[in-house]
Order: C-alpha cells, then sequence, then structure tokens
C-alpha cells in the first residue's frame, strides 16, 4: 500500500499544482471570472478527496529517494501563456486519471470524483483557446467601416495591424460583404479578427468571433453558434452585466466621449468603467477616443476614424498604442 499512497500523493500534488497555475491565469491573464472560479472549485474538490488520507500520504512521501525526481523538468521553457495553459491542462488530466485508476476498486468515491474532474477539465479547455488567450493580450482594437476612408480596407487593416492593432473588426452595414471579411483576414494574419453584427460572415469568412450589439442576436443565441469569440457593445452597467451572464468573452463600455459614429449617444463610459472591470471579462473604452484623449488607465481602447480615416493608419495606430501604454 506504501507505493500506491506515494503515486497518489505525488499525483494530488501535481494536479492540484496545475490547477492552481490554471486558475491564475483564468484570473488575471483571461480576466475569467468564471472559469477561475470553477478551477478554484475542482482544486477545492481534490483537497476534499485527499483530505481523509493525508498522514498516509505524507506517510509515504519520499521526494529525496524518488528516481525521476532530476528528470522532472521541462525540456524548454514555454513561449507563452497559452503554452503554459496547454502543459497544465496536460498534466492535470495525467495526474487525474492515474488517481482514478489507483483509486478504483479501493476508494470508489474519489476515482468518480477524478472522473468527473478530468471532464470538467476538458470543457475547461475551451476557454483557454488560441483566440481568447490573444484577447487577453490585445490593448488596441480597429473598426473597419468603409464608410470612414475611401481606400481599399484590406490594405488598411494590413497597415494597422503593423502599428500594433491586436484585434479587427469589419464594421460594415447593412450587412458583410463575405469577400471583404476574407481579404482582410488575410491581409492581416496576426490580429484577431472580428465581424460586426453577422455571425454567418464570420463563420464563412474564417474569422475568430463576432460582436454584437444591442439591436443584434442576443449574446447566448450567437454563442450557441460555435462562432469562437463573442464581444458584446454596452452602454450601461446593466447592459454590462447582462452580456456577461449571456457568456460575452468581452464587451465594450461607452461612449467614452462624444462621438459622431453615435450622434444620439451621450457619454457615459467612465461612469461604468471600474464597475464594469470588475465583471471578469477584458473591458475596452470606445467612442470618440484618439491619440489626444487617449488615457493609460483606460487599459483597452477600440477606435475607428482615429485609425480607419487616417492618412497612414499604421503610425495613427502606433502614436495610440504608445500613449496608451506609456502616456507619452
Amino acid at each position: 500500500m506504501r507505493s500506491i499512497y506515494r503515486i497518489l500523493d505525488a499525483d494530488f500534488n501535481r494536479a492540484r499544482e496545475a490547477l492552481r497555475v490554471l486558475e491564475d491565469l483564468a484570473r488575471f491573464h483571461l480576466e475569467d471570472a468564471r472559469a477561475s472560479g470553477a478551477l478554484k472549485e475542482a482544486r477545492h474538490a481534490l483537497d476534499v478527496q485527499a483530505r481523509p488520507h493525508a498522514r498516509e500520504f505524507l506517510g509515504a512521501r519520499d521526494s529525496e529517494g524518488d528516481p525521476g525526481r532530476e528528470k522532472d523538468v521541462p525540456v524548454r521553457a514555454p513561449r507563452g501563456m497559452g503554452e503554459v495553459a496547454a502543459a497544465n491542462f496536460k498534466r492535470a488530466r495525467e495526474a487525474l486519471r492515474s488517481i482514478e485508476e489507483l483509486a478504483r476498486g479501493r476508494w470508489a468515491g474519489m476515482a468518480r470524483e477524478a472522473h468527473r474532474l478530468r471532464y470538467v477539465l476538458y470543457e475547461l479547455e475551451k476557454r483557454f483557446a488560441p483566440a481568447r488567450m490573444r484577447l487577453a493580450e490585445a490593448r488596441l482594437y480597429v473598426l473597419l467601416d468603409p464608410e470612414v476612408t475611401g481606400r481599399p480596407l484590406p490594405r488598411v487593416a494590413e497597415e494597422a495591424a503593423r502599428g500594433g492593432a491586436d484585434v479587427l473588426q469589419l464594421r460594415q452595414k447593412p450587412v458583410p460583404d463575405v469577400g471583404l471579411a476574407r481579404a482582410i483576414r488575410a491581409a492581416a494574419p496576426g490580429a484577431l479578427f472580428i465581424v460586426n453584427d453577422r455571425p454567418d460572415v464570420a463563420l464563412a469568412s474564417g474569422a475568430d468571433g463576432v460582436h454584437v450589439g444591442r439591436g443584434d442576436l442576443p449574446v447566448r443565441e450567437v454563442r450557441r453558434l460555435g462562432v469562437g469569440i463573442v464581444g458584446a457593445t454596452t452602454h450601461s452597467l446593466a447592459e454590462a452585466r447582462r452580456a456577461v451572464a449571456e457568456g460575452a468573452d468581452y464587451i465594450s463600455v461607452g461612449p467614452m466621449y462624444p462621438t459622431a459614429l453615435k450622434p444620439g449617444l451621450a457619454a457615459r463610459g467612465f461612469s461604468y468603467l471600474a464597475a464594469a472591470r470588475r465583471l471578469g471579462v477584458p473591458v475596452f473604452c470606445i467612442g470618440g477616443i484618439t491619440a489626444r484623449t487617449v488615457r493609460p488607465e483606460m487599459g483597452r481602447v477600440a477606435v475607428c476614424q482615429a485609425v480607419t480615416a487616417a492618412a497612414d493608419p499604421e503610425a495613427a495606430a502606433r502614436a495610440l498604442r504608445r500613449r496608451l501604454i506609456s502616456g507619452r
């Protein structure tokens, strides 16, 4: 039995350590309160299973005598947050599988819980998809609207991305053109690409997601279509709460300042920005933001005319990003 306790001790430690890394990534990188909470619950569920055997686990532990101790190190460091997440999901699942196999026939409750938690992780891993990991790092979001520039939008998209735009959105009314969407996707492959309003166009063009406003399909319905990232426009804290409750991956708040694109809306973004950030998803400030009005405390911003209508979109995007990050 000592060897079984020794293995279980190692596996419980591996699983809990991996879950803690994932919980921190969800909380501080993805800003995903839902995933962070679920990972915390999983970690606590493991503690409940390990607690009755704590004395036996500790008595069987022999870290100094572990023949694999020196080899239990990564061959190379992960290259980014996405690889850190993938490595820790793999680590946790493997440890849980080992717990399940060793506990079967001896501790049925422990085996069932390890099995359940493995499937919880399979589902949670979707929330760490590469596009969502990149969204968490995004600072500058540029809306591409053919009504504010006469230049080809794919060219504008390419230049904006070179200047530091992390996310590009095709904002074309009344219906975004699928061919144009595909051309923008191809012109700036390094940026996340979002289509406004239309999940069908997003799916047909290979976009990373869709953004919906108050008059579009509800976030909950869009989420079911499998479009990837789902963003939502909000103009109040109540709207922000509703969007997040329905499953929005990010929200915009605003307008921050009066804007010609939404002339009927009064500036209101600063009034609920702090509260919106506590909802646990990335928040982009929008509305009237330019290189003169952007402020570092905004954190993330979405702009249209300030970049898309600029004579030099690359320089405009670079100036916005520099002032957003450094204030200069």
